[in-house]
């Protein structure tokens, strides 16, 4: 018997990750759906490269993508070997506030708990998705390699959590307003005004807005500045680069974090659960700070009472 780590198809980690990396984690596919073509994310069999780039070629022109959810049984499907075996799990999922998938999770860790009698599975809100919730999922399965206990890991991993940045930078804002994760008529003047937005994954588990630029240049650079600027002990870590079929500018960015002593710089397509969200040509960058704060949040977000000035928005 032993603690077992689980994450979603939100988390970034694909099979052929997994196994470059011999880690333990157990990943809970989603569908996903090209053309009315069904594909299980981060199946053995998934080519995560040949379906990317189709699948963001298809996102660019709008035409029949769909994601699905995890459902409350597929999860309890997931867990039923190891639950038979005795096995405890942490099952890491996208944010609550992004995604039902946790709610799922919930949904699934409790009908378990009950019929065990005791608490076997728990459920950990990444407040984040992708690689942020990669990281964190990578921390457990490594501290679980040494033995650590159920509670324990629990609690490092509570603690952990907000310290994973996850900081992103969209192509065409439109995506994320389309599914109501920012506010459709900010969203609209951002564009006529060829305005950039950085976003991260918020302590709250929502999409904030961190910065405003004109343009796309210079929506790189700040993202890449503000990795320089937060990291903290670079030389223990690795920071995840993620793209949305814009491989060369994640190639700039790598560049320029290794100019500047990070090193330790890995480079992916972005996932797909929620690369569907943000669209073609976006950009995230992944890695651990002191916490996830910036010094002044903006109000780019669907839940903000803040009123956007188009003065706000070219300062």
């Amino acid at each position: 018997m032993g603690v077992k780590i689980y994450a979603d198809a939100g988390s970034n980690l694909f099979p052929e990750i997994l196994k470059a990396k011999d880690l333990d984690i157990k990943v809970v596919s989603m569908k996903l759906y090209i053309k009315d073509q069904e594909y299980n994310c981060y199946d053995e069999n998934f080519n995560t490269q040949e379906v990317s780039k189709l699948f963001y070629e298809e996102l660019n022109g709008n035409n029949n993508i769909r994601t699905s959810l995890i459902n409350p049984n597929d999860y309890l499907e997931a867990f039923k070997d190891d639950i038979a075996k005795g096995n405890q799990i942490i099952c890491v999922t996208m944010a609550k506030g992004i995604s039902g998938t946790y709610q799922s999770a919930c949904i699934a860790r409790d009908m378990i708990n009950e019929e065990q009698g005791r608490e076997m599975v728990y459920v950990l809100d990444s407040a984040t998705a992708g690689f942020g919730e990669g990281i964190q999922a990578i921390k457990l399965a490594r501290e679980a390699e040494y033995g650590k206990s159920f509670s324990s890991l629990i609690k490092e991993a509570e603690e952990f959590k907000f310290k994973v940045r996850s900081e992103f930078t969209v192509d065409d804002i439109n995506f994320l307003a389309r599914t109501g994760r920012v506010n459709k008529v900010v969203a609209k003047i951002a564009n006529v005004l060829k305005i950039k937005v950085l976003l991260k994954g918020s302590v709250e588990s929502t999409i904030v807005s961190t910065a405003k630029v004109a343009g796309r240049k210079l929506s790189l650079k700040k993202l890449t500045k503000q990795v320089i600027d937060y990291i903290r002990k670079p030389d223990n870590q690795t920071v995840y680069i993620t793209h949305c079929n814009c491989l060369e500018d994640a190639n700039k960015m790598k560049n320029e974090l290794m100019q500047n002593g990070i090193n330790n710089v890995e480079i992916y397509d972005y996932d797909l659960v929620t690369g569907s969200h943000l669209g073609p040509n976006a950009l995230a960058v992944f890695y651990i700070g002191d916490n996830r704060e910036f010094d002044k949040p903006l109000p780019f977000t669907q839940n903000s009472d803040a009123k956007v000035r188009k003065t706000d928005l070219v300062k």
